[in-house]
């Protein structure tokens, strides 16, 4: 009786930290809802709000680093490199970040985004499956509709 009374306690709190680390680690949709925001911001023509944005997702891919084969740890690094309040040196951060989050996508098995690619910067970026049309985070409203889907990264 006395072990039972050790173990059934000690198998609960192991349970229940399981579950807590699982919930930890922020799901793939957080991450990509945040990317997200940058791309609308970027497809725009906008700087505002998109090196806050790349700080919280830096806080998030930083959070769920290592659970998914470094590919968070990866999106965290480029993420750090949107600052500033220039178009053009966000635009060229944001094509290194697509690329992180894309193995991310992969690697975490997330199914939500499509991959688009710019021929013209030869760059890729994710936009929800749910989108109808390409916006094109690399010429913005110039050239909003400038993309193809990709089925992968060359």
């Amino acid at each position: 009786m006395s072990i039972l009374k050790t173990l059934i306690p000690a198998l609960l709190f192991l349970a229940g930290s399981a579950i807590y680390a699982e919930d930890a680690a922020p799901r793939p949709d957080a991450l990509f809802a945040v990317y997200d925001e940058i791309h609308d911001a970027l497809a725009t023509d906008r700087v505002a709000g998109v090196g806050e944005a790349g700080s919280r997702l830096v806080t998030l891919a930083e959070a769920a680093a290592g659970a998914r084969d470094g590919a968070a740890a990866e999106v965290a690094r480029a993420a750090k490199k949107l600052t500033g309040s220039e178009l053009e040196p966000l635009r060229k951060s944001f094509a290194e970040l697509s690329r992180a989050m894309a193995r991310l996508a992969t690697a975490a098995g997330y199914e939500g985004a499509q991959l688009y690619h710019c021929p013209m910067v030869g760059a890729y970026w994710l936009q929800p499956k749910t989108d109808a049309a390409a916006a094109n985070p690399y010429y913005g409203t110039a050239m909003s509709k400038c993309g193809t889907r990709a089925d992968g990264i060359d």
